[in-house]
């Protein structure tokens, strides 16, 4: 996402000298926040408590998100909210499109299997992981013992301590660590505004600033049907942050690819990143045309067609980035140096090894592409891929579980069952479209005589395979799926629903692939990455942060505007943007205000801080991250980045890439202005005394 004016990347003290990161780079992990740097840059470190404190507030909500009052209130994005209110709405009551207030905590809406989780502590596990590993294991061998044993440390978390246990792998695999989650299950919606305030200027403004986004909703956690006391929340600071404070962010950040070698990139640039655009134009060009059938199809489509939106812009970004000749010239200057430093210090060569297996992976990886492109991820955004899971999850759940699939573990179970068991809404005509795509780009990658091809279809054409598949079927019956789900699958094998006798024609050349990726690719790369990183601490030292992992992270930054082109951009947009934007563009289309606001406007006070931006680290899963200054107050929302931070998946640049967010002055004006619900600025208020 961000071009470096210096040469670093990921694992900066690797490949630039033995130096610490420069500027505000970095998605470090709670145990290893740079209190060094911190004090050095800005004066100030956070001590153990003040840490505690923020990540016990600190929720993943599948992005992320915070407790902001002792009564289990929880603010996040608006679009991390999206599917739950997609899930909620009816053709009658459009949650997404007309916003949701629940007028007393009465009316908060349970959401059906959404789970929230806190991190509750960590343990370094690694000795546990590698001695799992059986002398004379080659490398495929050798990622299947490994994740066999994280799996099996991660039930006995959670027999042990009834927390869930997730083993997470950092640096390749230099690292294994025990992360343990306290889990909310009974989860509420309580407030979300309307679709055109939370996302106000479509996606011509989607990834751009400055911006004018109202992108909150809260939520609220119960225990025992009450709403659940919470001992760490954070408190607001009413009156937001200054140009130029330091501020912290504490997420999720999904992946990052700052350790890749320049190989793998270049099997991203020139093969994964187009196929998955071109995959994503032409579902957005099938649901553009389905919306067009009328406002029900539309309603239907808003929310996948959202995600396909941010999915283009973002992975173009990343596309750019990895073919700006300037970034790549960096990347590859930095793994040359880091390969010298290897020979001039005794014992370091053997490390050569893994860039050399590293790129016969890639080359295999590229010869296989049509595996990965139609058969890796068969049917999975469709109800077929639901009958996948249920196919396997019947086959996984009988064998020990050191035998099992990634996904299909004891530990994992849980979470499998109360998705598949808590559908979201589905659409038969929709998916059926979408299956009709999927089989005819399908069969017209692999050939009509390809024997996957003959297989899914049995001599029907793609639209007569979809149209009869999905008429038939019973999945999209939550109490069916519970059915088939009881005593661990035993009747998915008598069942004769079309979706899984699909499933199970296809499931056997789907397991074959994603075995044989998992072995030449997955393994090879968690192995490579792991001696690329332990040589980057042998030659350089190892004060250095993993890259993203889909776990809590800190990352701190300053509130600052940016230079672009040739002018400069402001840290903060107030609501005179919003309504001058709106005006600007005729007040219609993506730019129309929000009929609250503008009814509303003179209610409000037009120079209350609305979006700004700083230099904290982020990346996708950040989304709802709190932001909060150094008395740990909350001054602001992560929601997104600009265009300039696109490259941030291998790279950091302070100078135009910014971590975008609402500001808290925005929210509370708007709670008391705009929507009536003055109850919950008043409830985060009053916690924050």
């Amino acid at each position: 996402m961000r071009r470096p004016a210096l040469p670093i990347l990921g694992l900066v003290a690797f490949f630039c000298c033995a130096r610490p990161a420069l500027a505000d780079e970095g998605m470090w992990t709670y145990d290893q926040v740079p209190a060094k740097l911190l004090e050095e840059r800005y004066g100030f470190a956070p001590d153990a408590a003040w840490l505690d404190h923020l990540r016990l507030s600190s929720v993943r909500i599948g992005a992320s998100g915070s407790f902001v009052s002792p009564d289990g209130l929880i603010l996040t994005n608006h679009h991390v909210a999206l599917g739950s209110l997609q899930r909620l709405s009816t053709p009658e009551r459009n949650y997404v499109r007309d916003g949701f207030r629940a007028k007393t905590r009465a009316d908060e809406v349970p959401v059906p299997g959404l789970t929230i989780e806190v991190l509750r502590s960590t343990e370094d596990v690694t000795s546990a992981v590698d001695g799992a590993l059986k002398p004379g294991a080659t490398v495929a061998e050798a990622k299947v013992q490994h994740d066999a044993k994280m799996a099996a440390i991660a039930q006995e978390c959670t027999e042990k301590t009834g927390l869930r246990g997730d083993v997470v792998t950092l640096w390749g695999g230099v690292k294994h660590v025990l992360y343990r989650y306290e889990q909310y299950t009974d989860v509420r919606l309580v407030f979300a505004p309307e679709l055109q305030a939370a996302f106000f200027g479509g996606d011509y403004d989607n990834f751009t600033y400055p911006r004018y986004d109202l992108d909150f909703a809260f939520f609220r956690a119960y225990e025992g049907g009450k709403p659940a006391r919470v001992e760490s929340h954070l408190r607001i600071e009413p009156g937001g942050a200054a140009d130029g404070d330091l501020v912290f962010v504490s997420g999720h950040p999904g992946t990052t690819s700052r350790l890749e070698t320049l190989a793998m990139l270049e099997y991203q640039r020139d093969v994964r990143l187009p196929a998955r655009l071109d995959q994503l134009r032409q579902q957005r060009a099938l649901l553009n045309a389905y919306v067009a059938r009328g406002p029900e199809q539309a309603r239907r489509a808003r929310t996948r067609l959202y995600f396909i939106e941010n999915s283009l812009k973002s992975l173009a970004g990343e596309l750019g980035g990895l073919t700006d000749p300037a970034l790549m010239g960096r990347k590859r200057a930095q793994e040359t140096a880091l390969l010298a430093a290897l020979d001039t210090k005794p014992g370091l060569q053997a490390y050569r090894k893994a860039w050399t297996d590293l790129a016969d992976a890639m080359v295999w990886a590229r010869a296989h592409e049509n595996g990965r492109l139609y058969k890796n991820s068969f049917g999975s955004r469709t109800l077929l891929g639901t009958a996948m899971q249920i196919l396997r999850y019947a086959a996984e759940a009988q064998k020990p579980d050191a035998d099992r699939l990634e996904g299909f573990h004891e530990a994992e179970l849980k979470d499998l069952l109360r998705d598949l068991e808590n559908p979201p809404p589905v659409f038969k005509d929709l998916d059926e479209v979408l299956l009709a795509w999927e089989f005819r780009r399908m069969a017209d990658g692999l050939g009509a005589d390809d024997p996957f091809v003959r297989t899914v279809l049995e001599g029907r054409t793609p639209e007569e395979t979809a149209a009869s598949v999905v008429a038939g079927t019973k999945l999209d019956g939550a109490s069916f799926r519970r059915d088939l789900l009881k005593d661990r699958g035993k009747a998915v094998a008598a069942s004769d629903d079309p979706l899984l006798r699909l499933a199970r024609r296809a499931d056997p050349t789907v397991r074959d692939v994603q075995k044989q990726f998992r072995d030449h690719v997955d393994a090879v790369e968690e192995e490579g990455l792991t001696s690329v990183a332990r040589a980057g601490f042998a030659a350089f030292g190892a004060d250095a942060y993993p890259d993203a992992t889909g776990t809590l992270r800190l990352a701190f930054g300053k509130v600052a505007g940016y230079p672009f082109a040739t002018t400069l951009v402001p840290p903060f947009t107030t609501f005179y943007g919003l309504y001058d934007r709106a005006y600007a563009f005729g007040d219609k289309g993506d730019f129309v205000l929000p009929a609250r606001a503008a009814a509303h406007k003179a209610d409000v006070n037009l120079a209350t801080p609305l979006n700004f931006v700083s230099t904290a680290d982020i990346t996708g899963g950040n989304s709802g991250s709190p932001i909060v200054n150094r008395a740990g107050r909350l001054v602001g929302l992560v929601f997104d980045g600009n265009q300039q931070s696109h490259p941030n998946s291998f790279v950091y640049d302070e100078t135009e890439a910014r971590c975008v967010a609402v500001d808290i002055r925005g929210i509370l004006e708007a709670l008391r202005k705009v929507y009536d619900a003055g109850a919950l600025a008043d409830e985060m208020e009053t916690a924050a005394r």
